[in-house]
């Protein structure tokens, strides 16, 4: 509805969003101090504050508005509620089950993570009843929560719709996950684990070691993660965002590491005597943490892929003025923002890249994107000029914004269409993707 009203300015509409992420980031670092604080102590607390704040997957992926972000921010609200240890009280477990019902609601998936916590839940109970009781409460509170997800979606979708059926039928059942790409088995275990911790990786294992071999701090939040990984890992698509509600699990382990390692860690409860390790400087360890995060986070938000923004930027202020009337974006599918970053209502389009609906149509499945990327001049004539090709006839748009590697196939074609180039912004030093290198260059009908 934004880019219809006229009452929405576009500095502020692009700036909201912004602010919503900095509540949720802000959120998910005190969520995993409290939770830090409650199985762990004080100054476990502080440090697993410091990695929470400090880590560039904070700063570059749950501080940008995705669904995970949300998911993140209500699994460490349940976090710093949950039981840990099978110590139940009731009115916290309450708490806890309504912030990971929420997670649920947010993004189904999420019911993985919180599967595996209740069941260790339940079987660290000494009673049957308190275990009855655990199940109640999940129960009344998870099918509360399933009203209010079917009720939410009939408002969205003018029908009834139950999104968990509808991810096992296309993920599972269809095994139509791998259109957006198959992965390895093992991925979040080489792939996902080290991108999201990076330097704290030896910390957080240190600190899972200490909670087995010492039981510094309890072992359960360590095991929840691993069984949800290992669910997580059996679609066939998998992304290291996947995972983003486990980060602060990996901020707790990483700080009793460093509590252990710098020497603060209180020891003398500890069931098993600790060994003495060589006290490590606090300030090396802030510094080098500081470093291997802080220096990649401030590169990734403001150099990578900073083209895509900054193109949307552009086309905002021609639209406003009146030089840009309408565009389209001849580029890999989600490649830039769209009315999310216009906020001006002037005809758009994107090549289409809808997966297929059923296993049987995977190879033959036809995309706007994979054929301007196989045919790219055959492509834009006939979608522009040929009213006798079978592909979908687009807009003329005043503008059309793509990758240079694809800028040097096309230029001609969209010479011969009217088109120049009139501007280019650079995008990103590198690019695993061949179909987004180099910078985003717009063309523009000539005068």
């Amino acid at each position: 509805m934004a880019p219809c009203s006229s009452r929405v300015r576009p500095p502020h509409a692009t700036t909201a969003p912004y602010l919503l992420a900095a509540v949720i980031g802000a959120s998910v670092d005190l969520a995993t101090f409290y939770f830090a604080r409650r199985i762990a102590g004080d100054n476990a607390a502080r440090w697993a504050l410091f990695c929470s704040a400090v880590s560039w997957s904070m700063s570059s992926g749950v501080m940008r508005p995705l669904v995970n972000s949300a998911e993140t921010a209500f699994s460490a609200a349940a976090y710093a509620f949950w039981p840990w240890s099978g110590a139940l009280q009731t009115p916290n477990l309450y708490i806890a089950l309504l912030f990971a019902a929420v997670a649920c609601i947010v993004r189904p998936t999420s019911g993985a993570l919180w599967l595996c916590a209740g069941l260790v839940l339940v079987a660290r109970q000494p009673r049957a009843s308190r275990a009855l009781h655990i199940i109640f409460a999940a129960s009344v509170i998870g099918i509360a929560a399933v009203a209010a997800m079917l009720g939410i979606d009939y408002l969205g979708y003018r029908r009834w719709v139950f999104p968990p059926y509808q991810f096992y039928q296309f993920n599972v059942h269809e095994g139509l996950a791998t259109w957006f790409g198959e992965s390895h088995p093992l991925y979040h275990l080489y792939v996902s684990m080290p991108i999201l911790f990076t330097s704290m990786l030896p910390f957080v294992l240190h600190g899972v070691y200490m909670a087995a071999r010492y039981r510094v701090v309890s072992c359960e939040p360590a095991i929840v993660a691993l069984g949800a990984s290992v669910l997580f890992s059996l679609v066939g698509h998998m992304e290291y965002r996947f995972l983003y509600p486990l980060l602060p699990i990996g901020f707790v382990y990483a700080a009793v590491s460093i509590s252990s390692l710098t020497n603060k860690a209180k020891r003398s409860s500890t069931p098993t005597p600790l060994p003495a390790p060589r006290t490590w400087s606090v300030k090396r360890i802030a510094m080098m943490l500081l470093v291997t995060n802080i220096v990649p986070a401030f590169y990734l938000n403001l150099v990578h892929q900073r083209g895509v923004v900054d193109v949307v930027k552009h086309l905002r202020q021609g639209a406003l003025s009146g030089t840009v009337q309408s565009v389209g974006f001849l580029m890999p599918c989600h490649s830039t923002p769209f009315y999310s970053h216009l906020h001006v209502n002037i005809p758009m389009w994107f090549l289409s890249c809808e997966p297929p609906l059923v296993k049987s149509d995977l190879e033959s499945h036809y995309w706007e994107a994979d054929d301007f990327e196989q045919h790219p001049a055959e492509f834009i004539h006939d979608i522009f000029e040929s009213n006798a090709s079978k592909r979908v006839q687009h807009l003329k748009p005043s503008h059309l914004v793509l990758y240079d590697c694809m800028a040097h196939r096309v230029h001609s074609a969209l010479n011969e269409l009217g088109y120049k180039e009139c501007n280019r912004f650079f995008n990103t030093h590198f690019n695993g993707d061949p179909r987004r290198k180099g910078d985003v260059v717009v063309y523009c009908q000539a005068q």
